[in-house]
């Protein structure tokens, strides 16, 4: 049987529409895009509406760039964080069982964070079957600065290797541009371009933008109609000091 979910809306800091968010949220995407920093912040944007916020970390490629990093931190805000806590430190195509408690109880809302590329989605589409029948949305996260998506038929050709390996098509995109701190905002705006082109072909609407808090507010001379996620840096490497 179908369950249907209600869609909430919630309203960011600048932008012209209202965003909404569904009870799971998949962020998928090339390596370096940016997923892991879009679903912490996410996760905590959705945690300031609703009380039971789980993050899942289904990252198996990338060992040092995982939302299971910042466990502690969400965890103090109020977020479970989902991942093989006797494995945290394993690249390992392991799914903890407790992501049921995201995928069978729909008072629960949630965002998934996949590895980047069609290997990280591998981990997503032994899950597919119990997500298709949720109310679900999945999300391709594009930063133009990125050498795979840094074109069109870059950004198209990640979208269908990622759809066939998950099993899963995907809703809507995001536009995510940057070089982490260094990203300053005429990046965003020629990524942004390149987005809506990308949009406009896959017949996809862009979610929102993100940007760095500190790039904000915005100049006048740019004022996108989609909606503006802020976000706050927090993967950095493991060679930089902290």
């Amino acid at each position: 049987m179908l369950i249907k979910f209600k869609i909430y809306i919630i309203k960011g800091i600048e932008g012209g529409k209202l965003m909404e968010f569904k009870r799971i949220t998949i962020f998928a995407g090339n390596y370096g895009s940016g997923k892991t920093e879009i679903s912490i912040n996410f996760a905590q944007k959705i945690a300031r509406y609703k009380k039971n916020v789980i993050l899942v970390d289904l990252d198996v490629v990338n060992p040092y760039f995982r939302s299971r990093e910042k466990c502690d931190m969400l965890t103090d805000k109020g977020i479970e964080v989902i991942f093989p806590k006797n494995l945290a430190k394993a690249d390992l195509p392991i799914i903890s069982a407790n992501i049921k408690k995201l995928l069978q109880n729909d008072k629960i809302y949630g965002a998934i964070d996949i590895g980047g590329n069609e290997n990280g989605a591998i981990s997503l589409a032994s899950i597919s079957p119990q997500i298709a029948n949720q109310d679900y949305e999945m999300c391709l996260v594009v930063n133009t600065l990125r050498p795979y998506t840094s074109n069109l038929s870059g950004i198209i050709k990640m979208k269908k290797e990622i759809e066939n390996t998950a099993r899963l098509k995907f809703n809507k995109l995001i536009c995510n541009t940057n070089v982490a701190n260094e990203t300053k905002i005429e990046d965003v705006k020629k990524g942004y371009l390149l987005v809506k082109k990308a949009s406009k072909e896959l017949n996809l609407p862009i979610k929102f933008i993100s940007i760095n808090k500190k790039l904000l507010p915005l100049n006048p001379d740019f004022q996108p109609e989609e909606e503006i996620l802020p976000i706050s840096i927090y993967m950095k490497p493991p060679w930089v000091v902290r």
